[in-house]
């Protein structure tokens, strides 16, 4: 497929507010990257992944499944994300086969991007009740924040767990709206994630809020193999 030439799997702890792991994200990087921490921008992640066609993010995807199958098959009992979008989702619910090996993934969680749900018809509405069904992985909701968010989606209940988008934490996350906001969300699924934390201060400013974890450079990302290889 050529992916193992082009892209490392890199994956994102996400961390409690008492400094537990709680989670990863698993995120495509270019060979040639200088750095794991590099800051996140459109060419690396939603970007990179929305710009390929059907069929290579298709490939991606099936690659992914079968890395994470190897790695849980070490004994490795960790949440694990993996961004997927309105093809890929489509393609799971048209795919026996994959559905088979993700029902072999019990600790695995389908990430869609808020960019894609604001965008989304009743039709996909549909679709992804219909994957939730299917499979184990239950729906995680990426870059939740003002101009990508769907509010249908989110009162369907299907998303087990929200992500605050970077920005939107950057800009309100010292106000009040934002704790109000956290208590809407944590009725519509069962716990809020925090992008974007960079520093113990902002790891700090969130230690009494209604949140399940924080994500964000000051925690430091690990390459799959590496931690395929320690398993």
């Amino acid at each position: 497929m050529g992916y193992e030439c082009d892209y490392r799997f890199l994956l994102e702890p996400i961390h409690g507010k008492s400094g537990e792991l709680q989670a990863w994200e698993l995120l495509t990087r270019y060979v040639n990257d200088a750095t794991i921490n590099n800051d996140r921008h459109p060419e690396r992640d939603t970007g990179f992944f929305s710009q390929l066609p059907a069929d290579q993010k298709w490939q991606l995807f099936l690659h992914q499944v079968e890395k994470l199958i190897q790695l849980y098959q070490t004994g490795f009992r960790q949440v694990i994300s993996v961004n997927v979008d309105r093809d890929i989702v489509d393609g799971i619910f048209k795919d026996a086969e994959i559905q088979e090996k993700l029902a072999t993934l019990t600790l695995m969680r389908l990430e869609l991007s808020a960019f894609f749900t604001a965008r989304f018809s009743s039709a996909d509405l549909l679709t992804l009740k219909g994957v939730s069904k299917i499979t184990p992985a239950p729906l995680w909701l990426d870059h939740f924040g003002p101009g990508y968010s769907s509010l249908t989606m989110l009162d369907s209940g299907i998303f087990e767990i929200v992500k605050i988008d970077q920005q939107f934490f950057w800009q309100f996350g010292e106000e009040r709206t934002f704790d109000i906001l956290l208590d809407h969300l944590n009725q519509l699924c069962r716990g809020v994630i925090i992008e974007g934390v960079e520093n113990q201060s902002q790891a700090d400013l969130l230690a009494h809020r209604a949140i399940f974890g924080m994500q964000g450079h000051l925690w430091e990302s690990v390459y799959l193999d590496d931690l395929a290889a320690q398993s």
